[in-house]
């Protein structure tokens, strides 16, 4: 448990805000939460190699995010206000294509 739960008494982790990074460190953790998020994505699908993009699922630029996996807005330049602004799109879109694929595979309607 971090020092800070201890502290507390709970998680406080509710956005990448939260956490007590720099802006590139904060950026290095979505850009691993966005191929974290795309396993989780293609294991829903039922096909292994979904859409054939996992090689670059999120390169964040300034305040551009660089992605052909994530619809963020069309295209594969996504601009976004802030860091917990893209953390929201990048969730939104997962629980999407989540609800999407298990729509598919008929266990969500």
């Amino acid at each position: 448990m971090s020092q800070k739960a201890v502290e507390l008494g709970y998680n406080h982790y509710f956005t990448v805000d939260d956490l007590d990074l720099t802006e590139d460190q904060k950026e290095q953790v979505l850009e691993f939460l966005a191929r974290k998020l795309w396993l989780i994505i293609e294991e829903s699908s039922g096909d292994p190699d979904y859409h054939h993009k996992s090689y670059d699922p999120l390169i964040i630029e300034g305040n551009t995010a660089h992605s052909y996996v994530f619809n963020l807005g069309g295209g594969r330049h996504h601009n976004f206000d802030s860091l917990v602004d893209l953390e929201d799109k990048l969730l939104k879109d997962t629980i999407r294509r989540i609800k999407d694929n298990l729509w598919w595979q008929g266990y969500y309607e």
